[in-house]
């Protein structure tokens, strides 16, 4: 009995040894991986002002202290890599390379460093880089570095060309796959034109498609007599639409009316649908006219691909409730499948709702959300059903429609006129002012272990921004960290646009998207006037550049005319810069402030005349019948007028919700 006493001891005591041991060992490396990471981060950092100081040597050694234990590691051997190369030792520079290749990392830094180390033993002639370059196209084929990696290829193939005729000939053949693989995956591409010039220097036989492919190389990089001298060695029912373009770069009108008549009439199947648009709107420029060019392409009777898009640009330009309604009708009817059919089906379906006719307005919008359930037309067919539920006293279906704007459609203009009918005791413009908040970078969550938030706080921008090419997020944050306010502006605005499902407004990326930049100035200057409307019209006007100038010479943030402006100028105290950022929005501040008083104090009516003139809006005010401000606005006859509005008082909603 003793003896068990004893064994159920000594267990008892192994047991607490080892559990000692366990959280010894854990705790060790707890403190091991922080301590790794702080190591890191302090390494990294003076290395990195080491590296911007081009400093070289320097940064190579320090970023050789970052600890193998920290997760920026794989970033330090790659600066190491870049510090080597800038020093001129290439064997040093591979070496770091290889050590991040055959780590087996899943990190995109990978296909970056085996592309570079591939270039390097290029340079160096070693044979190796031709599998390092097959390789990424192999395990990377998405990526641009493996559209790059075929022009390089290319030239391998062909500098070590075979002295046997046979097999020479056969290199010279991978060698052309290679450049013309490139072409077709990137046209426009940095490598594109010198893949074409390689491809001259073969004397292979090009086929029919070759030469459209050449043809469009030099297109795309402004060379068009070059890429004339291509087309005429093509067949012209794959490429009239090229001849017409390119015809209508080099300003023979006669000829673009010519390429253009012929493939709509023969050919226009042949061709992708938006070449056939593009070719389409290039005709009509060549016209004194929209109208007498849209009328020239009526006159035709085409019927082929383009025809809708015809009818669709006419009825755009037809004046006329009637007749309006008559061409957008036709134009459903005889194309209900088409491009435009669910526009034409909008279109018809405002016009039966000014009309008053809304049980028959109700019917066409339920058509359109059953078949056209996700196109621009949708967030307005959705407010405006909720609108016809309201006057036929469907009060809870008409509020369920509202609510089914501001979920599927947060950030329309339409979000915005939904909100007002739901919440109406909150007044028309719900926001007075705002709190700036900072941009900061674009996502919480990690992103590859956290380490490109890692480097974004470290401020390696230039790593950043290579690892995450395909990210415009990312590349707009980076943008604003450069000081390119109004292309990180664009580029978010786009990604934006792309997102079916918009984030919630408290997601970082909207802060991109609708900056704050030069609202304190707007602020300051705001007299009487809503700040957040008029931060609102810098967005659109200008996209923040404020040397900003259009080609009727509008110019600065609000994109004032020199004439408006010096008028101001007169009778107070504003500099005579027109491009000042504070000049110019005080005094676009104080013309919008005398537009709003002349107009009834109404925001509506000053933004439309802001864009159409106050003689514009006035005249309206006696032409349009409208009972409401939807009306009135849905019957702007400026098209122009009528999208400006509606995306001023969209950046206006949407910046009153994210800040």
């Amino acid at each position: 009995m003793e003896n068990i006493w004893k064994r159920r001891r000594r267990k008892k005591q192994d047991l607490y040894v080892v559990i000692f041991l366990a959280i010894f060992t854990a705790s060790y490396f707890v403190y091991n991986h922080i301590s790794s990471e702080d190591r890191g981060v302090k390494a990294y950092t003076k290395a990195l002002i080491e590296y911007k100081d081009t400093d070289y040597e320097k940064a190579y050694h320090e970023f050789a202290k970052v600890p193998s234990g920290s997760t920026l590691k794989e970033s330090a051997l790659f600066r190491q890599a870049r510090c080597a190369t800038n020093m001129g030792k290439k064997e040093l520079a591979i070496k770091k390379y290889k050590k991040i290749v055959r780590s087996r990392s899943k990190s995109s830094i990978v296909p970056i460093s085996e592309y570079n180390m591939a270039n390097l033993l290029l340079d160096l002639k070693d044979k190796r880089a031709k599998k390092h370059f097959q390789n990424i196209i192999k395990k990377h084929p998405t990526s641009d570095y493996a559209i790059a990696a075929e022009y390089y290829l290319g030239l391998i193939e062909l500098a070590n060309l075979p002295e046997s005729t046979k097999n020479r000939q056969k290199a010279i053949d991978r060698a052309f796959i290679n450049f013309k693989t490139y072409i077709i995956k990137s046209p426009d591409g940095r490598f594109a034109l010198k893949c074409v010039q390689e491809i001259e220097k073969l004397n292979v036989s090009l086929k029919n498609y070759d030469n459209l492919l050449i043809a469009q190389v030099y297109y795309a990089n402004g060379e068009y007599e070059k890429a004339r001298q291509y087309l005429d060695k093509t067949t012209i029912s794959e490429s009239w639409a090229d001849f017409a373009k390119t015809e209508h770069k080099l300003k023979n009108y006669e000829k673009t009316r010519y390429y253009t008549d012929y493939g709509l009439r023969n050919y226009a199947a042949a061709v992708e649908p938006n070449d056939v648009y593009q070719v389409i709107d290039n005709y009509i420029s060549t016209f004194s006219s929209r109208k007498e060019g849209i009328n020239s392409l009526l006159a035709q009777n085409y019927d082929s691909t383009g025809s809708d898009y015809i009818s669709y640009l006419n009825c755009n330009e037809v004046v006329g409730k009637n007749y309006k309604e008559a061409c957008y009708r036709t134009l459903y009817e005889k194309y209900p499948n088409g491009q435009f059919s669910g526009d034409a089906l909008y279109n018809l379906f405002i016009i039966k709702y000014l009309q008053k006719k809304y049980y028959d307005a109700q019917r066409l919008g339920f058509l359109h959300m059953k078949k056209f359930p996700n196109v621009k037309s949708s967030p307005a067919v959705t407010y405006y059903m909720g609108k016809i539920a309201n006057k036929l006293k469907h009060y809870e279906s008409a509020n369920s429609y509202y609510k089914k704007v501001l979920a599927n459609y947060p950030d329309s203009y339409y979000a915005f006129r939904a909100n007002y009918n739901l919440y109406k005791a909150d007044g028309s413009m719900p926001f007075l002012n705002i709190t700036p908040k900072p941009v900061v970078f674009p996502y919480k969550k990690s992103l590859e272990n956290n380490l490109v938030i890692k480097l974004a706080l470290l401020k390696d921008y230039d790593l950043v921004e290579e690892l995450c090419k395909k990210d415009k997020f990312i590349q707009s944050w980076i943008a604003y960290q450069k000081g390119n306010h109004t292309i990180s502006a664009i580029l978010a605005r786009n990604a934006m646009e792309d997102m079916q499902a918009k984030p919630a407004f408290d997601d970082l990326r909207w802060r991109l998207a609708y900056p704050l930049h030069y609202y304190d100035v707007v602020e300051k200057v705001k007299g009487n006037n809503n700040p957040i409307i008029l931060e609102s019209i810098i967005k659109e006007e200008s996209h923040f550049n404020p040397f900003a100038t259009s080609s009727v010479g509008a110019s600065g943030l609000m994109q004032l005319m020199p004439a408006t402006y010096n008028e101001i100028v007169k009778n107070t105290n504003i500099g005579s810069d027109i491009y000042n950022t504070e000049s110019n929005i005080k005094a676009g501040s104080i013309y919008y402030e005398r537009l709003k008083k002349s107009l009834g104090n109404k925001d509506l009516y000053a933004i439309s005349a802001y864009n159409g003139g106050i003689g514009s809006v006035s005249n309206w005010f006696s032409k349009l019948i409208y009972n409401d401000t939807d009306e009135f606005v849905e019957q702007i006859p400026y098209p122009e007028t009528k999208n400006y509005v509606k995306k001023v008082f969209r950046s206006y909603w949407v910046y009153g919700n994210i800040y």
